[in-house]
């Protein structure tokens, strides 16, 4: 039946509008998904970025009102977009370290898997039926004018677009939800012995972490080269040495300590990890935080992804400054 064509093109407009309003509620998310999945830099302008979500907004309205030859129109633009995302989301499902896509802004799980990449690519799919629903005149407006089967396609179309955000989360999602901390059945933190690990300072000297935390907590931030969450955590290290005192702020970086030539924010306040054994040792991938306490126990974290480390930092100061003013009233 030639209205269910319909179908790709109102789950193509649904994505579009949600996606677009989700991204113009969340400005940040587009910033962060242009450097984790490393938009070339012909196309990276901040001018791009501001744009992006009203362009998909564009597109979703212009999918449900367009026939005819605008319906071709929209549809290629649609496609070329997605496949332009599909592309994005494969090359970083190879990477090392996991990727933060920001796909949806701040719904559903914004995580780059094998999983987003079939969805991109569901997605591209549903924008070439578009095109086919162009070229045979299938349109929204003319389905309405027609009382065609609108109804359960719209239902459908709105069914698969909710999907697409929710449904579709990647293995693991759930245990992330929490921020990658470790919770007991009633959701306290259950503090854990500091890992066996060792790390290469600067001068190459390998060193155990345990004992390096018997004088005073450290706040370990993993870090690796190359990563855009990353690169943008690292200059504020010296700013958290300032704000988290008398707790010692270390990055641990996957690299070796020449990486100090490429970013001086890691001089002086760096460990080394350049085959990844402490990441694996805390069960760590990207970006992460950790807070080990003096007794040998881990007192917060791990946390990763950017914005639930800036959040756990920032909690962590709040805690510091009230113990603070708590122990000068006395």
């Amino acid at each position: 039946m030639p209205s269910a064509l319909l179908l790709p093109v109102l789950t193509c407009a649904a994505v579009l509008l949600l996606s677009g309003v989700a991204k113009l509620r969340a400005p940040e998310s587009v910033d962060e998904a242009f450097t984790s999945l490393e938009v070339p830099k012909a196309v990276d302008t901040a001018s791009v970025r501001r744009l992006v979500p009203w362009v998909e907004v564009a597109l979703g309205a212009w999918l449900l009102l367009a026939t005819g030859t605008a319906l071709v129109v929209v549809a290629v633009l649609t496609l070329l977009l997605f496949l332009a995302y599909l592309v994005l989301v494969s090359r970083a499902v190879r990477r090392d370290e996991p990727v933060d896509c920001g796909c949806f802004g701040a719904l559903g799980d914004s995580r780059v898997t094998r999983v987003t990449v079939w969805r991109n690519a569901a997605l591209v799919l549903s924008a070439a039926l578009a095109v086919v629903a162009g070229l045979r005149d299938v349109g929204l407006i003319g389905a309405v004018v027609d009382g065609d089967a609108l109804p359960w396609v719209a239902m459908a179309a709105l069914s698969a677009a909710v999907a697409v955000l929710v449904a579709y989360r990647s293995p693991g999602s759930a245990a992330e939800a929490d921020g990658g901390l470790r919770l007991d059945a009633e959701g306290n933190y259950v503090r854990q012995p500091t890992p066996r690990a060792a790390v290469l300072t600067q001068d190459g000297e390998l060193r155990l972490v345990a004992p390096e935390t018997r004088t005073s907590a450290h706040l370990l931030v993993f870090l690796s080269p190359g990563c855009g969450a990353c690169e943008r955590i690292g200059p504020h290290l010296e700013q958290w040495e300032k704000d988290l005192s008398p707790v010692t702020v270390r990055a641990v970086v996957a690299a070796q300590p020449t990486a100090v030539d490429l970013y001086p924010w890691l001089a002086g306040r760096s460990w080394y990890d350049p085959f990844s054994i402490t990441r694996a040792a805390f069960g760590v991938r990207g970006a992460a935080v950790v807070l080990l306490g003096t007794d040998g126990m881990l007192a917060g974290g791990p946390v990763e992804g950017e914005q639930d480390i800036f959040d756990f930092v920032a909690q962590l100061g709040e805690h510091l400054r009230g113990a603070t003013e708590v122990s000068d009233a006395r």
